[in-house]
């Protein structure tokens, strides 16, 4: 069943323009509605403590962002609406676009250039969207342009049930992918469905899957998803949100956090 409904996060950034074209390819291969969403704080007013009214100059932004993105999905023939949350601090960022996140099939957001420190939208976002909303993420990175996303995909595979969902989420976008890869990193001792298997799972939808495996021995996971991902030429990447992990190491670093800020290729997450 492919994606009817997906939230895209609007802001001011000159990365927001690749993130809507992506959006506006995924609303037509499944005749789906785009809801964007306008979300971030004032630049000049970040640093600020406490609380502060909302700036004109952040109107001017959300109305700017929100007029570009009709335009550009009126001239493709794509069903949108926009709304707008004019915040105050990076909680009420995160807020707002988890709450629009959870009633969309799948939310668009985009990877931020942790070295420019664009304070204006929280550097966690969408770790925090992805752990909290119940729905999966395409996470586009800041450099890089992405024409095709979805023709050669790698699964990261551990086996468990982040990694379960996030395969399963990814279906819709990998029904027209030449190859799916089920990239399994092994860990010894540690029981799971083979990657095999899954192979078998997606030939009931017509997908093309091959099964390859990994170990870790002196390598980080993240360096090895990556590096590997460059060798395929993969154009997307699935994966479980925080691995076998759990939240509270999630939010003080590990897989999760390294691939958001490394990443080369489009990443779809599942938690």
């Amino acid at each position: 069943m492919p994606f009817k409904h997906i939230l895209l996060h609007l802001d001011a950034t000159q990365q927001c323009e690749k993130r809507i074209t992506i959006a506006i390819d995924l609303a037509k291969k499944g005749d789906a509605h785009i809801t964007a969403l306008f979300c971030q704080t004032d630049p000049e007013m970040s640093a600020i403590v406490g609380n502060h009214p909302v700036s004109d100059d952040l109107r001017k932004l959300a109305k700017t962002a929100e007029e570009g993105f009709l335009a550009k999905t009126e001239e493709a023939g794509v069903r949108a609406s926009v709304n707008s949350a004019l915040c105050t601090s990076h909680a009420q960022v995160i807020q707002a676009v988890t709450w629009a996140a959870r009633t969309s099939d799948i939310a668009i957001l985009g990877q931020y250039d942790w070295s420019k420190n664009y304070s204006a939208i929280p550097s966690d976002l969408a770790e925090n969207v992805i752990v909290h909303s119940g729905r999966p993420a395409l996470v586009i990175p800041f450099a890089g342009d992405f024409a095709n996303i979805g023709t050669r995909c790698l699964v990261a595979w551990n086996g468990g049930r982040e990694s379960s969902r996030a395969l399963n989420d990814a279906i819709p976008m990998m029904k027209d992918a030449k190859i799916v890869e089920i990239f399994a990193i092994q860990k010894e001792g540690v029981k799971r469905p083979s990657e095999n298997e899954l192979v078998e799972h997606l030939d009931k939808y017509g997908i093309p899957a091959k099964a390859a495996h990994a170990k870790r021995e002196n390598v980080g996971v993240t360096d090895l998803l990556l590096s590997h991902a460059a060798d395929e030429s993969s154009d997307l990447i699935v994966m479980g949100a925080h691995g076998h992990y759990g939240v509270s190491h999630m939010l003080r670093g590990g897989n999760t956090r390294e691939i958001l800020k490394h990443m080369t290729v489009p990443v779809l997450m599942s938690h």
